[in-house]
């Protein structure tokens, strides 16, 4: 499964959770990834399953996962393979999850990181009390992680 290929050196340095390919299998339909097979990042951004992908034999560039929830959507699994970093990938992927949220009337995006905290107040999240969370974000963190949690507000932009 090429979610789990991209994810797995990020997951090794403790920058995302580890999740097994079957999990990645079960959530699937939660991913936006980007493929590299054009230079304009922002068209090859497909919201696809990640085996459309592998049988188009694109190269998977970047990934992230999506899960609404009442008032915003969460962003998890944001990775960027090391070969394609520094093109936009990312900030792709964050420009269409905010079309996302802001089509289906979430006002805000949630992010939890360890390491990250610079990407995503470089692109407009400002680190939040983890206890302000809606409850639906608590009960999906994980205890003892000790991320840092990051939302964008959507209104601001």
């Amino acid at each position: 499964m090429e979610l789990a290929r991209i994810s797995a050196p990020f997951a090794a340095a403790d920058r995302l959770l580890r999740r097994s390919p079957d999990t990645f299998a079960r959530h699937i339909d939660e991913f936006l990834v980007a493929v590299h097979e054009k230079t304009d990042h922002e068209k090859a951004l497909r919201e696809t399953a990640a085996h459309e992908t592998v049988a188009h034999r694109t190269t998977l560039a970047g990934c992230m996962g999506l899960l609404p929830v009442p008032h915003c959507l969460v962003i998890y699994n944001l990775c960027v393979s090391p070969e394609f970093q520094g093109r936009g990938i990312g900030r792709a992927l964050l420009r269409h999850a905010a079309r996302r949220a802001a089509d289906s009337g979430r006002a805000r995006i949630l992010a939890a990181s360890k390491h990250g905290g610079a990407w995503f107040t470089r692109h407009g999240f400002q680190e939040i009390d983890p206890d302000s969370a809606p409850e639906e974000w608590r009960r999906l963190s994980p205890s003892g992680r000790k991320s840092s949690l990051y939302c964008l507000r959507l209104d601001d932009r």
